[in-house]
């Protein structure tokens, strides 16, 4: 069982996701990916992940509410799975950040519904938007290992929907250049069940 919301209540002040290892890890994984993403071919760019991979659509086929993301800078683009979600029948939903302590919620989006700008050049849904509780939740990350460990950006915002949601799948997606060697772990930390990638789909080693 993953660490409950209570746990970040408790520990949410701690930072311990600042220390200087993971802080420099951050600056490095932002710099790869953004000279990666720089690199790309543009139609290799456009073309990436607008598939679901079968492993992935069997994973999700009892899930019916799956939580992406509206990239941000170079960020592998969620939205573009959104189109192979809706004909697979999933209800789909982006995060809402609440405050600027770790606290969001999810609400309901379908392609092309106008989205609101957020805290650190998110966007998000309105509030005219149903609260969904998603079963999948696709997070963005900065870097991840073949543990699945995931490195965020440091404010705690899919550390605790994993907590909150700790029944839902947990995916990330990331461009492979990504991958690194290992991933610090805090305490609360939860491995990913599953990597897309532009090239492949990823699981945990064993």
């Amino acid at each position: 069982m993953g660490p409950s919301v209570q746990f970040f209540q408790r520990h949410g002040n701690d930072r311990l996701s600042q220390l200087p290892d993971k802080a420099a890890l951050r600056l490095s994984a932002r710099a790869t990916r953004a000279a990666f993403v720089a690199g790309l071919d543009p139609l290799a760019h456009r073309l990436a992940f607008r598939a679901l991979p079968s492993p992935a659509r069997a994973m999700l086929r009892d899930r019916t509410c799956v939580a992406l993301y509206a990239p941000v800078n170079d960020e592998a683009p969620a939205t573009r799975l959104a189109e192979a979600l809706v004909a697979e029948g999933k209800q789909l939903c982006l995060p809402r950040m609440i405050d600027r302590m770790g606290t969001m919620e999810f609400r309901a989006w379908f392609p092309g519904d106008p989205l609101e700008d957020g805290p650190f050049s998110t966007r998000h849904p309105g509030h005219g938007s149903a609260i969904c509780h998603p079963e999948a939740i696709i997070a963005p990350l900065l870097a991840f290992d073949n543990m699945l460990m995931r490195l965020g950006q440091g404010g705690g915002y899919y550390d605790r929907a994993f907590a909150r949601y700790e029944q839902a799948l947990r995916i990330g997606l990331a461009w492979s250049v990504q991958q690194i060697e290992q991933v610090p772990a805090d305490p609360w930390d939860l491995p990913l069940q599953l990597v897309i990638t532009e090239r492949s789909l990823i699981e945990p080693a064993t």
